[in-house]
């Protein structure tokens, strides 16, 4: 019996792990949101901000690494949610190589990161002013397979009849 209650501890704390550690949460603005930054991303520099998303693409130009990104609302785990909704997109700017087969297109990010301003890019047949932040921290969430319970506990007794 304690052997079971271990286990089922283990299963719980191992559910309650944060992707973005609690000291980097706190340094992000809880009043800023992605809709006022992206009205106006040079008036919230030297800001951070807790967001996240979808990512679209990633590039490699000059020693930086640029990860473009969908914004998505984040869950309570501040894990993107799996919706259409959307109030833009922002730009990720890593200080060196991130490789681009680990930041591929269709993954999952949330960011801690410090809004460095704006930067203006063609998308379409217009210019689209993106938010840049460099990231305190951030986290990739793994693809999910199944869409089933995050986990299965059970007890039976099975039987084969032939």
């Amino acid at each position: 019996m304690k052997l079971f209650i271990l286990i089922l501890m283990g299963v719980f704390l191992a559910a309650c792990t944060q992707a973005i550690p609690r000291e980097t949460l706190k340094m992000a603005d809880p009043h800023l949101t992605f809709q006022m930054l992206i009205k106006d991303p040079e008036q919230y520099q030297g800001r951070n901000i807790l967001t996240g998303g979808q990512i679209l693409g990633t590039s490699t130009r000059q020693g930086k690494t640029w990860v473009e990104v969908l914004q998505k609302p984040l869950d309570w785990q501040h894990k993107p949610k799996d919706t259409d909704e959307s109030f833009g997109r922002f730009l990720v700017r890593f200080e060196g190589f991130a490789d681009p087969a680990i930041y591929t297109a269709g993954k999952l990010i949330t960011v801690v990161g410090e809004v460095k301003g704006k930067k203006v890019q063609p998308l379409k047949d217009m210019d689209y002013v993106y938010p840049v932040l460099t990231p305190r921290d951030h986290h990739l969430w793994r693809p999910e397979s199944g869409g089933g319970p995050m986990f299965h506990f059970g007890f039976g007794i099975g039987t084969v009849i032939r």
